[in-house]
């Protein structure tokens, strides 16, 4: 019978561990869905390119194997080079498609094409052969053009970018990061002819064939997003498959870098899950406007008001979670110019900055100004004044000396004083000798 108080009390704590699980559950699987999974990917970058913002990323500054990323730079730079002479002809000679295999458009020796036909085939195509052409057309050699491309992107801030070979096939030991690529990728988005090309959806040479963009997310119907343009796709061994696109939709552009997926195709799903993720979370959210009152901030001198209120002139949107609470998540840094003000303090008077802050990051800063005034006390400010003198070095120096003066003013007139009367002393006490007293000698003599 003792037994049974126990039995009953770990039954109901075990009912109520399992109702604390299952209340927990959701919170964690909901916290799990915030960001959508990255897993097939070596590496992901994802980037805002209005605000700056990294939305989400995954190892994006371990060093990998480049593969065929090394197209991104290689375009960049024809795209600079050539964007004038685009009507020129090349004359294909046998050793700028020697041994390439691969993506080919199969190319050879003594065919001729424009620059325009072959930057199309390169960006748009992603072939092999294309890339090899151009980049001989311009530096003479592949090896030459490879060594312009690591200045190039080490003047982006690439620094653990090394291309070995710009398609990745001849020569698969290219390295790169997500952080580098997107760099890279970002500097190619500024070009107006490079995204123009290796965003057209298909092109066509006569003396060749017609063909449609590499990147799936823009071609296939499998992948396909209509959000995304551009930019480069493939696989190598080493390298794996990767995509960087860019996604737009209305005024919100963003830089998509997806690195090592082993499985063929699965960047495309990759990309995809990201960019239809971020565009159904996220949002444009005002973390601070006018209204918005910062801090308080002490006046004195003023018998009616004791402080004034903080705010910004502006308004501080950022892009940032729906779901973001702007009174909970949104914090500030503030920096003021004083610690209290003394009135007349006018509306509007500056008084310093705030920092925006959202989960540990820096959304942006705004200036502080005063959002009320406060009139200055004529009693007040005589207090003050008188308080300011008595406080300042020169009266209490003054007063010091005044203290000092008045004491050795008072011990000299002591000294003198003990002086005279011991002078006075001394002066009786030799002048007058004791007489006896004759009236007292005289009544005695009678009454005896």
């Amino acid at each position: 019978m003792k037994k049974k108080p126990f039995f009953w009390r770990s039954l109901v704590f075990f009912f109520g561990f399992l109702m604390l699980v299952h209340t927990a559950l959701p919170i964690t699987a909901r916290a799990e869905q915030d960001i959508p999974s990255m897993e097939e990917a070596a590496a992901v970058y994802f980037y805002h390119l209005s605000s700056g913002s990294v939305i989400c990323s995954k190892d994006e500054t371990a060093v990998l194997g480049a593969g065929p990323c090394g197209k991104v730079m290689a375009g960049l730079l024809f795209c600079r080079m050539l964007g004038n002479r685009l009507e020129e002809t090349v004359y294909i000679t046998d050793d700028m498609v020697e041994g390439l295999s691969g993506h080919r458009l199969e190319l050879e020796g003594g065919d001729t094409l424009s620059v325009r036909e072959l930057l199309f085939a390169a960006l748009c195509g992603s072939y092999n052969d294309a890339y090899n052409v151009l980049a001989c057309y311009l530096e003479g050699s592949v090896s030459a053009f490879v060594e312009s491309m690591n200045t190039a992107a080490a003047e982006l801030g690439a620094q653990n970018t090394r291309f070995t070979d710009i398609s990745g096939v001849m020569n698969d030991r290219s390295v790169t990061t997500a952080y580098d690529m997107s760099l890279i990728a970002r500097a190619a988005y500024e070009n107006a002819l490079y995204m123009t090309v290796c965003n057209t959806y298909e092109y066509s040479i006569p003396s060749h064939k017609d063909f449609k963009n590499r990147n799936k997310l823009l071609s296939d119907p499998t992948y396909y997003n209509k959000k995304c343009v551009g930019m480069c796709a493939g696989e190598t061994s080493v390298g794996g498959n990767c995509v960087l696109t860019v996604a737009e939709n209305g005024q919100e552009s963003y830089l998509c870098v997806v690195l090592g997926v082993q499985q063929t195709d699965m960047q495309y799903t990759v990309a995809n899950r990201i960019i239809n993720w971020v565009y159904s979370t996220y949002s444009y959210v005002d973390v601070i406007t006018p209204d918005t009152v910062v801090c308080t901030l002490p006046v004195t001198v003023s018998d009616l008001t004791h402080e004034v209120e903080v705010k910004t002139n502006e308004s501080l949107t950022c892009f940032l979670p729906a779901h973001v609470d702007v009174k909970k998540e949104i914090t500030y840094s503030i920096r003021l110019l004083h610690t209290s003000l003394e009135a007349p303090v006018t509306e509007g008077t500056p008084v310093g900055y705030a920092a925006v802050i959202w989960n540990g990051q820096t959304l942006g800063t705004v200036a502080l100004y005063t959002a009320g005034s406060a009139e200055r006390s004529g009693f007040v400010s005589s207090l003050k004044s008188i308080q300011a003198i008595t406080q300042s070095r020169v009266f209490v120096a003054g007063l010091v000396f005044f203290l000092l003066a008045f004491a050795a003013w008072i011990l000299t007139e002591y000294i003198l004083l003990v002086r005279k009367r011991h002078k006075w002393d001394k002066y009786f006490s030799t002048k007058i000798s004791p007489l006896p007293n004759a009236a007292y000698e005289q009544k005695k003599k009678h009454h005896l």
